[in-house]
């Protein structure tokens, strides 16, 4: 069994921690010391998109693949272990998003926060059109938005990515001609790909600090 577990901060240093765990795996932290910044073409969050969902391209031939967010530390041997377990049989295992159960129901969130001047949000989705990319999904009439997922961290088996066409490389096109808050876009896709998908129930950022 063949695992990769890969982490970035483009346009920053990597620093988070990821201790020695149970099952071997392969560690790929990137950061402006050893991915390309891509300056001169790409702003550094979609750059950032290209391990998050492209990290089998980058580093082919692995059995299972996990990614995990710059602002998340590994802190127990046994933890990877634990995320591969919750693929079951399924191809992509993901947290339910602890706040929200929709992508209307987050993009309402953001555009409320938004309007009153949230800076973090602000600096990263403003001119994004998130209304209507929504608006686009709604009018596929079989898109049923009761989903919503924290993309913090995930895993998926090489099950999901090894067909030339794959719910992976749609992701990142959709980040690219619609908007980097890949929350909205992803819910759709894996109705789309009529995806074999687990539901990992409990909260994203409990259980990230006790694993």
């Amino acid at each position: 069994m063949k695992i990769a577990v890969i982490t970035a901060n483009i346009g920053g240093s990597s620093n988070n921690t990821i201790c020695k765990q149970t099952v071997k795996c392969d560690i790929y932290k990137l950061d402006n010391s050893n991915f390309p910044s891509r300056k001169n073409a790409m702003h550094p969050r979609l750059v950032g998109k290209i391990p998050k969902m492209l990290g089998w391209e980058l580093y082919p031939d692995y059995d299972y693949y996990i990614w995990i967010d710059n602002s998340f530390s590994i802190k127990k041997e046994t933890s990877i272990e634990w995320l591969i377990n919750q693929l079951g049989n399924t191809e992509i295992a993901l947290f339910k998003h602890p706040n929200r159960s929709s992508i209307k129901e987050e993009f309402d969130f953001m555009h409320y926060q938004m309007v009153r001047g949230d800076q973090y949000l602000i600096q990263r989705y403003s001119g994004e059109p998130m209304e209507e990319q929504i608006s686009k999904y709604y009018q596929n009439e079989s898109f049923i938005d009761n989903k919503l997922f924290a993309c913090g961290c995930f895993v998926y088996s090489q099950k999901l990515v090894e067909n030339s066409q794959n719910l992976m490389k749609d992701w990142f096109y959709h980040n690219c001609i619609w908007s980097v808050q890949d929350q909205l876009s992803l819910p759709y896709l894996l109705q789309k790909y009529k995806t074999n998908y687990n539901t990992i129930e409990k909260n994203i950022f409990e259980t990230l600090q006790n694993l």
